[in-house]
């Protein structure tokens, strides 16, 4: 019996092989740790979506997790401990020479965060109908019967997802506490960090203070941004 199941599994992988044997295989991971354009650390489950386009400059990855300027060929759910283990996808050979011939390979790291009332964050992974962030994570050349190899840190780039629309954040009040400016903030949103910029005058904002904080659940609650106070006062601006 036991040679029968090894003859068996030698058989079959014996066919497999000569299946695969013109087919291109990609393999990619990050180091880590990845991170959400919230600065975060991407949550385990996340998706990591493996991407082809004859151009990437005219490249992006939509709101509903489509893709416009070339495909969104496999979204895998792998991300663990802060970063994507290494994954090898199987392309078939007629998919390489009838959709996919040309072009380049890239990985992007997807945020598809869903946030409860008090911010809890979970993971819709390969599931998910809606894309908030795409970060990239690095590209490589691949054709049939070849291997391309990619292992890069995340976040290389960071951008809303094509079509995802946000409040325009507004400053709804000032405060000085302690030697500290409170700015409080409204119109945010969770899977992006907001910050400051001061000016001595309305046109000359543009000196980055204090730290980046991430936005409310709902775009009618307040952050509330801290800066040092300056002598003699600052025009202050808030962005994400």
């Amino acid at each position: 019996m036991n040679k029968l199941l090894t003859a068996a599994c030698a058989l079959a992988l014996s066919l497999a092989a000569f299946a695969a044997q013109n087919d291109a295989l990609v393999t990619f991971s990050t180091k880590g740790p990845d991170r959400y354009a919230d600065g975060t650390t991407v949550l385990d489950g996340e998706c990591y979506a493996l991407c082809w386009s004859p151009d990437f400059a005219n490249f992006a990855i939509r709101a509903d997790g489509t893709a416009e300027g070339g495909a969104v060929v496999l979204k895998a759910p792998v991300a663990k401990g802060g970063r994507c283990p290494t994954v090898t996808f199987q392309v078939s050979a007629d998919s390489v020479a009838s959709r996919y011939a040309g072009g380049s390979w890239a990985v992007y790291l997807l945020d598809t965060r869903r946030f409860a009332a008090d911010g809890t964050a979970t993971v819709a992974g390969a599931s998910a109908k809606a894309v908030n962030t795409t970060g990239l994570v690095a590209a490589a050349s691949v054709g049939s019967g070849s291997l391309g190899s990619v292992v890069a840190g995340a976040g290389a780039t960071s951008e809303l997802a094509a079509g995802v629309e946000v409040p325009q954040p507004q400053i709804t009040g000032i405060r000085i506490v302690d030697g500290n400016v409170y700015v409080s903030v409204k119109g945010t949103v969770p899977f992006l960090s907001y910050g400051l910029t001061e000016g001595a005058t309305p046109d000359a904002v543009t000196e980055a203070v204090g730290e980046a904080a991430p936005g409310r659940v709902s775009a009618e609650d307040e952050v509330i941004l801290v800066a040092p106070a300056k002598d003699g006062g600052a025009f202050f601006k808030v962005g994400r």
